[in-house]
């Protein structure tokens, strides 16, 4: 199990039951709609585990390619959840403290639960930045091109949570000094937020589950490498790929090759091959096969 689910799922347990006490003892809706927030995201980081216990599963004789893709699935659940848990119920909230604002309660006690929930949201973000080698900076990048589901999931549960708590400050400052209303506003875009970032992970997300291949720029790589090395090629017919799995890539190859070349010299190549196109894209599990026709 990765690092990062267990740190993001530690650090969501704590503030849910933090956030719920809070909303529970100042009647805040922006709070509450955080509550609800870091519950889902619990819920969220369980349904990642499950996707990673049953990917690890491997081959079997239903699933000769291995059972990879669990993870885009319960990833794919998991957008759903934020999306219906998470961002309509903190719209719900909103719409109904703006028909009827109340004064925040104990406002102190929700700023000391703002500071201890960054501090841990802060936490969780690291740890997923360092495993997917990223930098906040690149965060945008490395979700767009990232093919591990998780990372995915945690990348955008934890910058959104971060994102919240930002929003909810203001809320409760604006709420505080001007009027109760814009405790009711700040829980509408805290559930615009989630519905945001929901959507954007079921658009990543979908083009995993049906397939999506190697950029281009990677694929030209593996293309020029096959042209430098190979000893026995003649023509490069096709390179295709597909992630069927969080890093995890199915390659097909087909290419001519030489007619004198030995059944040995052929196989010697392809086992080369693989070994330095894997060598290539280390950060990827490869599961190369290579079509060879006679020229």
């Amino acid at each position: 199990m990765s690092k990062s689910v267990k740190a993001a799922l530690f650090a969501n347990g704590v503030i849910a039951i933090a956030k719920g006490m809070a909303a529970f003892f100042t009647g805040s809706a922006s709070m509450m709609a955080e509550a609800i927030h870091s519950t889902a995201d619990c819920g969220n980081q369980a349904l990642v585990m499950l996707g990673e216990k049953q990917a690890s599963r491997g081959r079997s004789e239903y699933h000769s390619f291995g059972q990879g893709k669990a993870n885009f699935f319960w990833s794919f659940v998991v957008a759903v959840v934020l999306f219906l848990l998470g961002g309509l119920f903190s719209l719900y909230e909103g719409f109904h403290r703006i028909q009827d604002p109340q004064p925040i309660e104990n406002p102190l006690l929700i700023l000391g639960i703002i500071v201890l929930s960054i501090l841990l949201e802060s936490s969780a973000l690291r740890v997923a930045l360092k495993e997917s080698n990223s930098k906040l900076k690149d965060i945008f990048s490395t979700i767009k091109h990232s093919s591990s589901s998780h990372i995915l999931v945690v990348l955008i549960e934890d910058s959104g949570a971060l994102l919240g708590l930002m929003i909810l400050t203001l809320g409760l400052v604006l709420s505080e000094f001007v009027h109760p209303i814009f405790d009711g506003i700040a829980a509408l875009m805290i559930g615009s937020l989630l519905i945001g970032l929901s959507s954007i992970l079921f658009i990543e997300l979908k083009k995993l589950l049906i397939g999506e291949s190697l950029d281009r720029q990677t694929t030209k790589q593996i293309k020029e490498l096959i042209k430098e090395e190979s000893n026995v090629l003649v023509h490069i017919n096709a390179v295709r790929s597909m992630f069927i799995g969080s890093n995890e890539v199915l390659l097909i190859i087909s290419m001519n090759v030489k007619d004198d070349a030995t059944g040995h010299e052929i196989e010697q190549d392809i086992k080369e091959l693989k070994y330095k196109i894997q060598t290539m894209l280390k950060e990827h599990k490869m599961q190369i096969y290579v079509d060879v026709f006679e020229f």
